[in-house]
C-alpha cells in the first residue's frame, strides 16, 4: 500500500479490457488503485485478473461505512460518449457518474481517455462536454498516442487495434509530470 489512491473509472468500450494493465501500472507508479466500472463495463472485467484491487459497484447503503478513501488522482480509461456527456451535465446518477462529478467538484486531478465512434463524437453534445471537461481542469489523453487534448474519434471496427495499442504510461505521465 502507498499513500496515494487512484480511482480508475471504466466504462464500457474496448479499452476496458486493459483494466488489469491500469490496476499494474497504478501499483508500479506508487498508487493504491480501486476499480469503480459502468454497468456497461462488467462484462468487459470479467475475464481480467485485476490482483486484489477493490472493484467498487453500486451505491452503498446507509448503514455502509464508505468504501474507499479520498482519492488523489482518477483515471477514466476508456470513457464512452455517454458517461462523458453526462459527466459534463453534472448527472449523478449512478456510482461512477457521482465519483466523476464529486472529482470535479473538490478539484481532484483527473485524467480522461475518451472513446467514441466518429459518428458519436461529430454530435454537436460531444465537442461541447470536452470543452466543459476542459474548462474544469480535466486532462483528456487521446487514445491513440496519449496527446494531451486532442481526441480522434475510433474509426469503426478498430477498438480493439486502438486499444491494444494503448500505453497507461501516458496516463501516469498526465498524472506525475514532474516524474
Amino acid at each position: 500500500m502507498t499513500n496515494r489512491t487512484l480511482y480508475i473509472v471504466v466504462c464500457g468500450a474496448p479499452l476496458a479490457s486493459r483494466t488489469a494493465d491500469g490496476v499494474k501500472a497504478a501499483r508500479a507508479n506508487g498508487w493504491d488503485p480501486y476499480v469503480i466500472p459502468t454497468e456497461a463495463a462488467m462484462p468487459w472485467l470479467a475475464d481480467q485478473d485485476l490482483g486484489n484491487a477493490p472493484v467498487i459497484t453500486g451505491n452503498r447503503t446507509p448503514d455502509q461505512p464508505k468504501r474507499t478513501p479520498p482519492a488523489d488522482a482518477v483515471a477514466v480509461v476508456p470513457i464512452t460518449f455517454n458517461t462523458l456527456n453526462a459527466w459534463a451535465n453534472g448527472n449523478a446518477n449512478t456510482y461512477p457518474l457521482t465519483t466523476l462529478c464529486a472529482a470535479l467538484g473538490s478539484h481532484t486531478p483527473t485524467v480522461a481517455v475518451p472513446f467514441a465512434k466518429h459518428d458519436l463524437a461529430g454530435h454537436p453534445a460531444w465537442l461541447a462536454s470536452l470543452a466543459v471537461l476542459r474548462y474544469a481542469g480535466v486532462i483528456l489523453a487521446d487514445p491513440h498516442d496519449g496527446a494531451e487534448n486532442t481526441v480522434a474519434p475510433i474509426t469503426s471496427g478498430t477498438g480493439e487495434t486502438v486499444a491494444n495499442g494503448f500505453r497507461w504510461e501516458w496516463v501516469f505521465h498526465h498524472l506525475n509530470p514532474a516524474e
